[in-house]
């Protein structure tokens, strides 16, 4: 058995007010109430006096431009070192926006409410100090079907956001249950690939991500259960009607929720195989994520004809030619708690053949977890960069980047998830 202790906590960060929603364009003003509320769950493992943190909230992302100063107060206060310390986001798009860096177009950020997630998250970790104990864990792997689709499929020759049931996905479902003695539930992390995008409308939500951790936290306590967002890039609920995507209910986002949890309870019935201890490691590289090219000022002028979004990337580019630069700096974090429980994390929306690569790579042994520590855009594959489409191209503008990436970051990404799933 895995020789760690663990400490966990559960935070409220639903905003106590109306504010402007992150992620969709098409949805404008205030949020006008509360579906599901939202939270932050915090995992502390220590083992022979080093700790390791890992930050789950109910949010699209992280705002990258506000973690360095609360991994400051982490290790001024805890010991936490900042290369030990994720911030995971389920990327539910029925949160507040957490970062300026973005085009506004997807949500603007209402900077008294970041205050308050950094104290709630602060206080969780106080918290989650308060009840450590020591626990070993144990892995099962299954599947979830139904609840995930690819999302980009050629309509008359152009590559369009439409249900593709022959595209690529990954339907695995990994399930880590941690037990203190005498077996009981401390906590359970679960690992699943898909866009918390169900609904749309300016309520809160915590998406099918939330609704799953609620079924199972009935099972085994408040606070237990734990959700992991893969690399879902491309990847979102089967809602289809007439051969189209379409929103849904929140009776949809507990029908997903509860298929999900379901599933969960499945595998974690059946018997799970104990992990050995290892000691913890973490590391950082950085993927250089070149650009196809880099505007020039005269083209980020105002014209006439620009839509809205066109209006906001260019005044957003004209206020920061800081990223007027001719490559992004993708970073790639990987932790490790124990022999077949580490995650390889990156700041950006990427595509699940990504994912699907890092566990071929690591024989299942390592967890991709996307929307983790901030959000540098989507990151496609080159053959997504040639096809086009929304992942690949359209979305450029919307994350505030100069232009869509160039197909050489296929390479460089594999060559850097290679060279840190080799140091793990």
């Amino acid at each position: 058995m895995v020789a760690f202790r663990l400490g966990i906590a559960k935070a409220d960060i639903t905003p106590p007010k109306p504010i402007p929603m992150a992620g969709f364009a098409a949805r404008t003003g205030n949020s006008v109430g509360v579906a599901r509320p939202l939270y932050a769950r915090v995992w502390l493992f220590e083992q022979e006096g080093r700790k390791a943190l890992l930050v789950q909230g109910d949010l699209i992302w992280w705002g990258a431009e506000r973690i360095a100063s609360m991994q400051r107060k982490l290790e001024a206060d805890w010991g936490i070192a900042a290369e030990d310390a994720l911030f995971h986001a389920s990327h539910t798009h029925g949160g507040p926006q957490t970062s300026d860096l973005l085009n506004p177009i997807l949500g603007r950020t209402d900077a008294a409410y970041v205050d308050y997630l950094e104290r709630q998250v602060l206080q969780a970790v106080a918290e989650a100090h308060g009840n450590i104990e020591p626990v070993s864990v144990e892995k099962g792997t299954g599947a979830c079907e139904g609840i995930s689709i690819n999302r980009r499929k050629a309509v008359n020759g152009v590559m369009a956001m439409a249900p593709n049931p022959d595209g690529v996905n990954d339907t695995e479902l990994i399930v880590y249950r941690f037990l203190a003695a005498p077996s009981r539930v401390k906590g359970v992390l679960f690992h699943f690939a898909c866009h918390p995008t169900t609904v749309g409308e300016l309520l809160f939500t915590s998406e099918y991500c939330g609704a799953a951790m609620e079924r199972l936290d009935e099972q085994w306590g408040d606070g237990v259960s734990c959700f992991l967002q893969g690399y879902c890039g491309d990847i979102r609920p089967p809602l289809v009607r007439d051969g189209a995507f379409y929103r849904g209910t929140e009776e949809d986002v507990a029908r997903n929720g509860g298929i999900l949890a379901q599933a969960v309870l499945d595998i974690a019935a059946q018997p799970m195989r104990a992990l050995q201890p290892a000691p913890f490691f973490s590391s950082r590289l950085t993927a250089t994520l070149p650009y196809e090219r880099v505007p020039q000022e005269a083209e980020l002028e105002p014209a006439d004809g620009d839509s809205a979004a066109t209006a906001l990337w260019k005044a957003f580019l004209r206020d920061r030619p800081e990223l007027r630069k001719p490559a992004a700096a993708l970073t790639l974090h990987g932790l490790k708690l124990a022999d077949g429980l580490a995650f390889l994390a990156m700041d950006g929306e990427i595509v699940v053949e990504y994912g699907l690569h890092v566990k071929r790579l690591s024989g299942g042994g390592v967890l991709p977890l996307g929307y983790t520590g901030g959000m540098v855009g989507y990151v496609p594959t080159a053959q997504q960069i040639a096809e086009g489409g929304y992942e690949s191209k359209d979305s450029a503008p919307l994350f505030g980047l100069p232009a869509p990436f160039s197909p050489q970051i296929e390479e460089e990404l594999r060559a850097r998830i290679g060279e840190l799933i080799a140091r793990m």
